[in-house]
């Protein structure tokens, strides 16, 4: 079980494919410019 994320705490690295299909990791943008994460449950 993943335990939850509190307030402060540091976000969990993780690696998805980009729109062309690319692997990017979260480490490759973190800290470099400001960064929003947005996670779209579904495909409604």
């Amino acid at each position: 079980m993943i335990p939850q994320l509190q307030v402060g705490c540091r976000f969990p690295d993780f690696e998805v494919p980009d729109h062309t299909g690319a692997l990017r990791r979260l480490s490759d943008f973190a800290g470099k410019d400001p960064l929003a994460l947005i996670i779209y449950r579904g495909w409604w």
